[in-house]
């Protein structure tokens, strides 16, 4: 696993030090939810324009997605 270093202020590092215990597990965690977020914001981008384009999506295909879309958000 590679390493990197970031800086912080001094007052923002004191909280994350009262809040958690793993300040590093903290970072990977809050950089994992921001991935996710940037994949959801592209799928649903990706959906949208398939949706301009009219490509021929049936409902049924459509709710499934969805279904399974917020099955692997949970």
């Amino acid at each position: 696993m590679a390493k990197i270093s970031i800086s912080l202020p001094d007052e923002l590092l004191t909280y994350i030090d009262q809040k958690v215990e793993n300040r590093s597990a903290l970072i990977e965690v809050l950089l994992k939810q921001w991935q996710q977020q940037q994949e959801d914001r592209a799928l649903a981008i990706a959906c949208s324009l398939v949706d301009e384009l009219e490509l021929g999506w049936d409902s049924e295909w459509q709710n499934a997605a969805i279904t399974d879309w917020e099955a692997s958000r949970s």
